[in-house]
């Protein structure tokens, strides 16, 4: 892997860095296609709008080099994965953040894991001991603070390949690094983001382009198990099939299909 920090190449991180120090910051993952990078826009407009919610001040002139040296980079590496990390930089006193930060852009440059094959057979799901935290402040961002995900991935089985987490209420947020669509009766659903999760931009694409009846709610696992098609999707995977669900077997169905050929890229 290959790491940029503020558009030259380095390996080093300040130790008072509060993207480590508090989890102060935001990433963005990017896949690279053809020297193009998928959902380019809506990565964007996540990263900006999460940004506002931090109360991140970056300016236009910051912004604009930004996705300008992404460009670049995908350019490069043309097909490739990205990872953008934004952080407050160093400063202020303890938790209070500095009145004018220096923000830290650092942006990493990755080998793209080859999914086709799992495309093709699907994948198994199980259900993660590890909840998702509860907290509207927080819900929807791709935020640094990622340990729920770091202790759900260390018990995950060898055996499956995502797991799904639920809330303290037992209602169904997401899986570890994906987010959780399935059918019920030719209707779309997936759960509801309100006060806990990422807002996903493969997510957030599927919902815009859907041509049918989509239900988001709050769903439990007895609703998962009565679906007649389950996939989970995030920007590097794309739309993954599963057909296990714990002990139960799904069939990747017409409808999945049809999204897949749709937006998974060729």
């Amino acid at each position: 892997m290959q790491w940029f920090r503020n558009f030259l190449p380095d390996t080093n991180v300040s130790l008072s860095d509060r993207g480590l120090a508090y989890g102060d910051g935001l990433f963005e993952t990017l896949s690279v296609l053809h020297g193009d990078v998928v959902n380019l826009a809506t990565h964007q407009t996540r990263l900006k709008r999460g940004c506002n919610r931090l109360n991140f001040s970056v300016d236009d002139h910051l912004w604009q080099k930004i996705w300008l040296f992404v460009g670049q980079k995908a350019q490069e590496y043309p097909d490739s994965g990205l990872k953008i990390i934004l952080t407050r930089g160093s400063g202020g006193r303890g938790y209070l953040p500095p009145d004018t930060p220096n923000f830290e852009f650092i942006l990493g440059v990755f080998e793209k894991p080859n999914y086709a094959a799992m495309h093709q057979v699907g994948v198994s799901l199980t259900t993660s001991p590890i909840n998702a935290s509860i907290n509207r402040s927080l819900a929807g961002l791709k935020h640094l603070n990622r340990l729920e995900n770091v202790m759900a991935k260390s018990c995950l089985p060898a055996s499956y390949y995502e797991a799904v987490l639920v809330d303290a209420n037992g209602f169904i947020i997401e899986c570890i690094q994906s987010n959780l669509f399935w059918f019920y009766k030719g209707r779309l659903r997936t759960a509801a983001l309100m006060t806990s999760g990422v807002q996903g931009s493969l997510r957030s694409r599927i919902l815009a382009g859907f041509d049918g009846c989509i239900e988001i709610g709050r769903y439990t696992l007895e609703d998962l198990m009565l679906a007649d098609e389950i996939f989970v999707c995030n920007a590097m995977s794309q739309i993954m099939p599963v057909v296990r669900f714990n002990d139960k077997t799904f069939p990747i169905g017409p409808m999945t299909k049809q999204l897949m050929e749709k937006i998974n890229p060729i």
